[in-house]
C-alpha cells in the first residue's frame, strides 16, 4: 500500500475507518495488531486495556514510532479474530481500538460489543 494511500486512509473520520473494518471481517479479511515476543501491544488508557487493530500490515507498521520499538505487525485472521480473539478479550473485559490514525484517535468500543456488530 502506497504512503499516499496510507495517509489518506489516516485522514478518513473513525467512524468510517471502523465501519471499513467491520466490512473487511464481514468479507473474512484478515486484521492486524502489534506484537513483540511478549505479546500483543495494549494500550492501557484511563483504567481500560484497548488492542488497536488495523486494516493492512502497512497500516499497522506506518503506525509504529521508537515508543514501540521491537513490535511488528501480526495477522489475525477473520475466523480467528471472531472465534478466538473477541471471546477471549470480551472475557478480559479489554476493548478493541479500530483503526487509529497517527494521532491516536479511533473509534474503541469493547471487545463483546464489536463481536455482536459483527455476527
Amino acid at each position: 500500500m502506497p504512503n499516499d494511500e496510507i495517509m489518506n486512509f489516516f485522514g478518513l473520520p473513525s467512524q468510517t475507518r471502523y465501519e471499513q473494518a467491520i466490512s473487511a471481517v464481514k468479507q473474512n479479511q484478515s486484521i492486524y495488531a502489534l506484537a513483540d515476543a511478549e505479546g500483543c501491544l495494549i494500550i492501557p488508557i484511563s483504567g481500560e486495556n484497548i488492542l488497536p487493530i488495523w486494516l493492512t500490515k502497512e497500516q499497522a507498521e506506518h503506525w509504529l514510532n521508537e515508543e514501540y520499538e521491537g513490535f511488528e505487525a501480526l495477522e489475525i485472521t477473520s475466523d480467528a479474530w471472531i472465534s478466538k480473539w473477541l471471546p477471549g478479550m470480551a472475557n478480559d473485559q479489554y476493548k478493541v481500538g479500530v483503526c487509529p490514525n497517527l494521532a491516536g484517535e479511533c473509534i474503541t468500543v469493547s471487545a463483546a460489543e464489536l463481536s455482536g456488530e459483527l455476527s
